[in-house]
């Protein structure tokens, strides 16, 4: 597979900051029927693998049934007091083992901070973590990633990927892509990270991010989860400029993409180039298993940019439809798929409550009860069934 990595990656504050049902043949399950709510077996479902493939999203929810949790860890919200917090110190108070490093862009020599976390034997999985949009590198958001790496015993790097999201080196450009390749390259190459068994999660603009690895570099991915990821930055610097206009990400896109691409065709083309609308083609193309999750109360990041993920990289009789994704534009879900779990979504007790999950070959979409926030373990939980399901194969 060559190098292979799943990205995790985070994205825009939380403070307010800008931030067809496919059934089976048959008559369904009575309402007391207690089988009507299980989630499907390993190799069942409408988009299962014949054989049971190591890929299918059914077989990674059921790899993950008895992943482990942090202790005192739910959502970003109740771990930081604000996402934009940062710093090195609690890295290493929590992570006394995180390093903090210098990798060379391969494109134009910018030394590149990373914080690395070396693994506790050769030839362990690699998990990236990546910060938000608005928010750089030592962002304390991403300590639970290394805290779930170091009690795997896995690799973590969590680049910088030249900063917040608020110029054009940045916000998914060629050299912010690259950087975090670099990193990877870094810890595969020099901390003997496993190329085939690089990991990663993502929220927001890092979700984003996750997604544009997906479809840019998918020989090199094992999997991808964008958490309330932008799918398209078009669409959302319009979004933003009508909702947000007091604050900057209209203006950070349009720092970005060198002009407003709502007037400025050429500004427009390069917005469609950092977005993974331009590219997840290629990710459904190579089969990159890919795990969506998007609140349905995000008035940030709108539900509607996870959905329109999921149809993009899904089969065409798994898709949503416009008419859905035009509801989840306007943050609802509709009534007759609300409670529709088709696969586990692989959220806890402690967890907000999902309302919605879909499988379609290796890619599984879940919309859930909650604003724009990271809930951390389905995330992490479904990345280690992914991983147990490749070292089976």
């Amino acid at each position: 597979m060559g190098l292979a990595a799943t990205l995790l990656l985070v994205g825009c504050d939380a403070d307010g900051l800008p931030a067809d049902d496919p059934t089976t043949d048959g008559d369904e399950p009575a309402d007391d029927d207690p089988a009507a709510d299980d989630p499907p077996a390993e190799g069942e479902g409408p988009e299962a693998t014949p054989d049971g493939d190591e890929v299918d999203a059914y077989a990674i929810a059921q790899a993950a049934q008895d992943a482990p949790r942090l202790q005192g860890i739910t959502d970003a919200s109740d771990f930081v007091p604000d996402f934009d917090d940062r710093g090195l110190e609690r890295w290493q108070d929590e992570v006394p083992a995180i390093e903090d490093v210098t990798v060379t862009s391969t494109l134009d020599g910018h030394e590149q901070p990373v914080l690395w976390l070396p693994p506790s034997g050769p030839d362990a999985p690699l998990l990236v973590g990546l910060h938000t949009w608005s928010t750089p590198y030592l962002q304390h958001l991403g300590i639970p990633y290394a805290r779930f790496a170091e009690e795997q015993g896995w690799a973590m790097v969590h680049p910088n990927f030249r900063g917040a999201n608020d110029r054009p080196e940045a916000t998914g450009s060629d050299l912010a892509v690259q950087d975090v390749v670099d990193a990877v390259d870094f810890a595969v190459e020099e901390g003997g990270a496993d190329p085939d068994r690089v990991y990663a999660i993502g929220f927001s603009g890092g979700g984003m991010m996750a997604l544009l690895l997906a479809g840019r570099h998918p020989d090199r991915l094992a999997g991808a989860v964008g958490w309330a990821p932008n799918h398209d930055l078009v669409d959302w610097h319009a979004y933003t400029a009508e909702q947000f206009p007091d604050e900057p990400y209209a203006d950070w896109l349009e720092a970005s993409c060198g002009g407003d691409p709502s007037t400025d065709e050429a500004a427009a083309d390069e917005c469609r180039h950092r977005s993974p609308a331009a590219h997840l083609d290629a990710a459904r193309e190579a089969g990159v298993p890919v795990y969506l999750a998007h609140g349905t109360d995000d008035d940030l990041v709108p539900p509607d940019h996870g959905a329109r993920a999921f149809d993009q990289l899904a089969a065409p009789q798994d898709r949503l439809g416009e008419e859905v994704v035009a509801s989840l534009r306007e943050l609802t879900l509709p009534d007759e798929l609300d409670g529709e779990l088709e696969v586990d979504p692989l959220f806890g007790e402690q967890d907000p409550p999902p309302r919605f999950s879909r499988a379609s070959g290796p890619v599984t979409l879940v919309l859930y009860d909650d604003d724009h926030d990271l809930t951390y373990h389905p995330g992490l939980h479904w990345i280690l069934g992914l991983d147990r399901r490749l070292a089976d194969g």
